[in-house]
C-alpha cells in the first residue's frame, strides 16, 4: 500500500474513532479518549492498522511502571481535593479545553450535576465537582503508545478495558493531555 493511500486510510480510520460515542466492549486494550476518572463505558476498538509506534519490551516496562506512579501521585492529589497539586499533572492544552466555556457548559448538563444544581464555571469547579466527586482509585492495567510521549493508561473492570488517562510526556515528566480532537 503506498505511504499516502496508508496515511488516508489512517486518518480516515483516526477520524471514524473519534466521531463514534459507544461500541461493543473488548477485552483488550483498546483506544477511547476520556477525562481523569475511568470511562462508564468501554472503549471503542481500533484498526490495527492505526497503531505505528512500537515500543520495545524494555520501554513499554519502564513507561509502564512511570505511569503507575503517576497514576499513584493522582489518586492521592484527588482524594485530597488538592487543585494546585492537581494542575502540575495537566499539559496547558488540557488546562484550556477543560475550562473552555463550551465544555463547562455541556459539562454542567449532566445528570448528576442539573440534580443537585451544580453549574461549573471554571476549572476548579471541574475538579471538585467532576473529578473529586467520581474519583476511585485507580489500577492501572496496561498502556498503549501513540508515540514515544504520548501514551493511553487503560484499567480493567469486569473484564472490560476502560481508558484511565491520555498521558503526555513533557520536560520529563507525565501529565494529563488532549488528543488533537480536543478529547482526553
Amino acid at each position: 500500500m503506498s505511504a499516502v493511500r496508508r496515511n488516508t486510510f489512517l486518518l480516515t480510520c483516526a477520524l471514524l474513532f473519534l466521531t463514534c460515542c459507544t461500541t461493543p466492549p473488548r477485552s483488550a486494550p483498546v483506544e477511547q479518549p476520556t477525562t481523569e476518572q475511568p470511562a462508564v463505558t468501554p472503549a471503542p476498538a481500533a484498526p490495527a492498522a492505526a497503531q505505528e509506534f512500537v515500543a520495545s519490551e524494555e520501554l513499554k516496562k519502564k513507561t509502564f511502571d512511570e505511569v503507575q506512579e503517576v497514576i499513584g501521585a493522582l489518586d492521592g492529589i484527588i482524594a485530597a481535593s488538592d487543585y494546585d497539586q492537581w494542575l502540575r499533572y495537566l499539559t496547558a492544552d488540557y488546562i484550556q479545553a477543560r475550562s473552555s466555556d463550551a465544555f463547562l457548559r455541556s459539562a454542567s448538563d449532566a445528570a448528576v450535576l442539573k440534580k443537585n444544581g451544580i453549574v461549573l464555571t471554571d476549572l476548579r469547579d471541574y475538579f471538585l465537582n467532576v473529578v473529586v466527586r467520581s474519583h476511585q482509585e485507580a489500577t492501572l492495567t496496561d498502556i498503549t503508545f501513540v508515540d514515544a510521549t504520548h501514551v493511553k493508561a487503560y484499567t480493567q473492570i469486569q473484564g472490560t478495558m476502560y481508558i484511565l488517562y491520555y498521558l503526555v510526556q513533557e520536560d520529563g515528566r507525565w501529565k494529563i493531555g488532549v488528543l488533537p480532537s480536543g478529547d482526553s
